[in-house]
């Protein structure tokens, strides 16, 4: 019995071997075509070039090597960027330094403006800003926009021992009640200015552009100035660069927020406002826009008077101009 099984497993075993090598066989012809074809893409690699992973090796360009690799590749202006101003996300640490930056650069202002008759003789208190911007040679100048100190009697820089003053006589700020104007009663004013005159570090507008909207603010005392004056203001943005990627406005009503500021398309506004930036910026009256490697862009003047969310800036190649004019005095 054990022999007469084994007699008939042995062509059991034959058919089953025939039948799959019959099914590879028909497998690898069927497939011929795709060898073939991996074939004549692997003949493509000389012998030799690459042998194993170690073989591989990763080179660190930086980006304005990029048109020499491979030529006509995007814009020159683009090509040529530095790394710093490539688009990223600023980490916490950058944008914490961001911050103490604009702080240091940028005071609160008020101006007290007298309505013209026949309405009531109070003053207007108007709240905004000024920034400090360095100079060739002359060190860091006070600037602020210029329309809204067109009419103005009295300016003062807002510091800690002000804002007590201001507060104790009823005099709000834009953080007690909003940017722009207030009318305090006359009482708080002349209260002010009889009890606690010695705190107001006054401001005059020695030179004002009316055609670039940008005024340029002294101290009145010259220990004020040397007090108050830091060390270095904002370099301005080269015009001969790309325009930053990324923009910040930043307010001392708001000290805990840099804001990022968008550019609106300037060719939706009309005519009469061709000279200014459109923007996202909340901050006005002389706030600054910056770039996220800490330079001066534009300074927002004033909200568009129909579109209430759009705010107009004064453009970087002004703001330039009007520098080189301080550093030539």
């Amino acid at each position: 019995m054990p022999r007469h099984s084994q007699t008939h497993a042995m062509p059991i075993s034959i058919a089953k071997a025939s039948a799959i090598a019959a099914f590879i066989a028909a497998v690898c012809c069927g497939s011929s075509v795709a060898i073939a074809q991996q074939s004549d893409e692997l003949q493509r690699v000389k012998p030799g070039e690459l042998q194993s992973f170690e073989d591989i090796s990763v080179e660190r360009i930086s980006p304005h090597e990029l048109s020499e690799i491979a030529p006509g590749l995007g814009r020159s202006s683009i090509a040529t960027a530095e790394t710093v101003d490539l688009p990223r996300p600023l980490n916490r640490q950058e944008m914490d330094r961001l911050r103490e930056v604009a702080t240091s650069r940028t005071v609160l202002i008020i101006a007290l403006i007298m309505p013209a008759r026949p309405y009531r003789q109070e003053y207007m208190v108007y709240n905004g800003h000024a920034t400090w911007v360095e100079t060739q040679g002359a060190g860091p100048a006070l600037i602020t926009t210029a329309d809204w100190l067109a009419d103005a009697e009295h300016i003062f820089l807002v510091d800690d021992a002000t804002q007590v003053a201001l507060h104790k006589h009823g005099v709000a700020l834009a953080t007690e009640h909003r940017v722009g104007a207030t009318r305090p009663s006359s009482q708080g004013i002349e209260g002010l200015f009889k009890n606690d005159r010695d705190v107001l570090i006054e401001l005059r507008a020695t030179r004002r552009e009316p055609n670039l909207n940008l005024a340029h603010l002294e101290f009145v005392s010259e220990d004020a100035a040397v007090r108050t004056t830091p060390e270095a203001g904002w370099p301005l943005h080269d015009m001969s660069r790309p325009a930053p990627p990324m923009l910040f406005s930043y307010s001392p009503e708001r000290s805990e927020l840099i804001e990022p500021v968008q550019v609106l398309d300037a060719r939706t506004l009309d005519e009469a406002y061709q000279f200014y930036i459109p923007n996202s910026s909340t901050a006005i009256l002389g706030a600054p826009i910056f770039s996220n490697s800490g330079r001066l862009v534009a300074l927002n003047a004033l909200r568009h008077p129909e579109r209430g969310t759009i705010g107009l800036a004064v453009p970087p190649g002004a703001l330039s101009r009007f520098v080189e004019s301080l550093s030539g005095d």
